[in-house]
């Protein structure tokens, strides 16, 4: 007698059953049912396609950019097809696969990131702190998404002379721990998007641990006092155009100066007219391998005294902001793809595929952190597209099976 086909609620029950790995080690089961819960997006029948299995879809997507959402959803019910046959786990359609993801929104991934981001280095993690600080890094980038006529109404596209050019954008704003390069959160807007406004609703993820690196972009006088109000200590770098006038010229060719609100956040009643606080500088220019000298560099901190911390080690240590410029590579380069646009052509699924993307890269840094405590090296030391490889190798094996992740990076 044939096997009857599995029911939508045997599939939602073997979830449990389902092993993704290093993803569920990150990402563990009853974690998605709680974003399911508290977004509301909770599949309120019995479906082929449940909502726990569709979030994890949208991060395998991400591992697996260069492969159809079907065949990544194969992958992702392989090991129950294994046990129960082919017959009993069919694959949906590609209509009822849209329409699932479409019904989760974008809701529960951003909610997911947003608890699941944290920093994962310790203090023996190497380049994670600097002395009592952990060091993470602001920036933001830009991606490609399907040249649609919602993604353009949404996004917008660059014009010419000659009308529309290129693809619609996405610019994505996020923070770093610098020593591991793990997420600790994103915000997506149009493209033409200011990037420090962008990034502004992720100073609430700042700790009084860190120390915060930027580039000249993101400096307002508004900005910096927000930021030094809840962040251990601040080292960004800044126009040569802000007039920063010497209180105190220092031995190591550093100084202090005040910085004040501009006449427009003392209207807007955002800041006091005689407001100052007080900055320390410290200007260099970079010298190359080759002996050529690089554009002059100006940074300001609140770390003021040099007793403590001199302008040379400080301009050393601004080099570690390279690493957010580095974890983006790694993430549109090669987990995404090199000149790979987004697949999604509506506007929320495309959040939708962002917030995938980064908890997908979370997963993958995190593991190679972990990688990292049982070397006893830098997580920045280990191979990035290897470590991609082994955890997409391994997705059929629970992580608490008798070989771990970690002994394969």
């Amino acid at each position: 007698m044939p096997r009857k086909p599995m029911t939508a609620a045997h599939v939602g029950g073997l979830m449990q059953e389902l092993s993704l790995g290093a993803i569920m080690k990150v990402l563990p089961l009853r974690r998605v049912e709680q974003a399911l819960k508290e977004t509301g997006t909770a599949s309120k029948r019995h479906r082929l396609l449940p909502a726990e299995m569709v979030v994890y879809l949208i991060v395998m997507l991400a591992l697996y950019s260069e492969v159809s959402v079907k065949e990544n959803l194969r992958i992702l019910l392989e090991p129950l097809r294994r046990k129960f046959g082919l017959e009993r786990t069919k694959v949906p359609a590609d209509s009822a696969i849209t329409k699932a993801r479409k019904r989760l929104g974008m809701g529960p991934l951003a909610w997911l990131l947003d608890r699941v981001a944290t920093p994962v280095g310790t203090a023996r993690t190497e380049g994670c702190f600097w002395r009592s600080y952990r060091v993470v890094a602001a920036d933001a980038t830009t991606v490609d998404v399907q040249n649609t006529e919602e993604n353009r109404s949404q996004f917008g596209i660059h014009e010419n002379q000659h009308g529309q050019v290129g693809y619609p954008q996405v610019k994505i704003a996020s923070m770093v721990e610098c020593g591991t390069r793990v997420p600790l959160g994103c915000a997506c807007g149009k493209g033409t998007s200011h990037k420090p406004t962008l990034w502004d609703p992720l100073r609430e993820r700042l700790q009084k641990d860190m120390l915060l690196l930027t580039d000249r972009a993101y400096f307002s006088f508004e900005r910096w006092r927000e930021c030094s109000q809840v962040c251990g200590a601040l080292l960004w770098r800044v126009r040569s155009t802000l007039i920063l006038k010497p209180t105190k010229v220092f031995e190591d060719g550093s100084f202090l100066a005040q910085i004040r609100p501009s006449n427009k956040l003392v209207r807007k009643a955002l800041a006091k007219p005689k407001e100052t606080m007080t900055v320390r500088v410290i200007e260099y220019e970079p010298v190359f391998e080759d002996g050529r000298h690089g554009e002059r560099v100006r940074l300001i901190t609140t770390l003021l005294d040099p007793k403590d911390v001199s302008a040379q080690e400080l301009a050393k240590l601004y080099t570690e902001r390279w690493e957010v410029e580095t974890g983006f590579d790694e993430l549109k380069t090669h987990l995404r793809g090199r000149k790979r646009v987004l697949r999604s052509p509506l506007p929320d699924i495309v959040k939708q595929e962002i917030y995938g993307f980064f908890l997908a890269y979370y997963v993958v840094r995190a593991t190679m952190a972990d990688a990292a405590k049982c070397e006893g090296c830098s997580p920045r030391r280990l191979s990035f597209v290897h470590a991609v490889r082994v955890i997409k190798r391994r997705l059929s094996f629970p992580p608490s099976g008798q070989e771990s992740f970690e002994n394969h990076l």
